[in-house]
């Protein structure tokens, strides 16, 4: 298909909206459009520019496609909707496009969401590290635990990862975080402590990863106690592993303190 517009129309500036006359076009553009009766259909537009006083030359932004995109915005629509139902290879499949395509749709709808979200105080935050794909590859989430939305996510687990985060917050948005939830991550502690206003009181460490810390340290001082008591002919910590760190941890036990149980309520 090949689009054309009548003559003597005015055209708004994309930068500032104001209508001005034709100035020329841009080279002809194609992108993928709904498929017709099962057959690929490819729209064709030489895309009118404007020269505006104040802004100068500047192509007109089209109704049925972003200015780079490589597809109109119904068939961006169709893909979403496609890759929300499957993986990336089985939407390539239906769609009849590449993984790189793919990816670039999911990018672009992201951009768009991003733009359109409303900038709200996230007051109570999570921060953590998840696994992906094979071997020791790791994505930073950010999320809003009052919401249970995610926020943000950057590749990698190291202090540039979480900061990415906090160079997108105002300074309102900053000030308004009452708590961070995350493990004992030093990078983490690291880009927290350089934001919000009094970081060291917010900082909410998961009580799982607590306890993990916990249990190694008393295990190293237990073996260091066994090899003394096993110099002067004592076997009294013998088999002794089990009971600190396994079943007989909890038994007689006083309740933790309450800084501990709160950082329970965040994991």
């Amino acid at each position: 298909m090949w689009a054309s517009h009548e003559e003597d129309l005015r055209w708004p500036c994309p930068e500032c909206g104001v209508l001005v006359p034709l100035y020329d076009h841009a080279h002809e553009r194609i992108r993928r459009h709904l498929d017709s009766c099962q057959f690929k259909t490819f729209l064709h537009a030489r895309p009118p520019r404007v020269n505006c006083t104040e802004h100068g030359v500047r192509q007109v932004q089209l109704p049925w496609a972003d200015a780079k995109a490589q597809f109109t915005l119904l068939f961006e629509r169709l893909a979403i909707d496609v890759l929300r139902e499957s993986d990336i290879l089985g939407a390539t499949r239906i769609l009849r496009i590449s993984c790189d395509e793919a990816w670039h749709i999911l990018e672009r709808a992201v951009a768009r969401g991003l733009m359109a979200k409303e900038k709200r105080i996230c007051t109570r935050i999570r921060v953590d590290e998840k696994s992906v794909g094979k071997g020791h590859t790791y994505m930073t989430l950010v999320c809003d635990l009052e919401a249970s939305t995610v926020e943000h996510i950057a590749e990698d687990r190291k202090q540039i990862s979480l900061e990415s985060y906090f160079q997108g917050l105002s300074q309102e948005q900053k000030e308004g975080i009452e708590a961070v939830a995350m493990d004992i991550w030093d990078p983490y502690i690291a880009s927290v402590r350089t934001h919000p206003a009094q970081a060291e009181d917010k900082i909410v460490f998961d009580r799982y990863h607590l306890m993990t810390h916990m249990g190694k340290a008393v295990d190293e001082v237990r073996k260091k106690e066994h090899r003394a008591l096993k110099q002067v002919g004592d076997e009294t910590l013998t088999g002794s592993k089990g009971r600190h760190k396994g079943r007989g941890r909890n038994a007689g036990c006083p309740a933790p303190p309450a800084q501990i149980r709160t950082c329970g309520t965040t994991a």
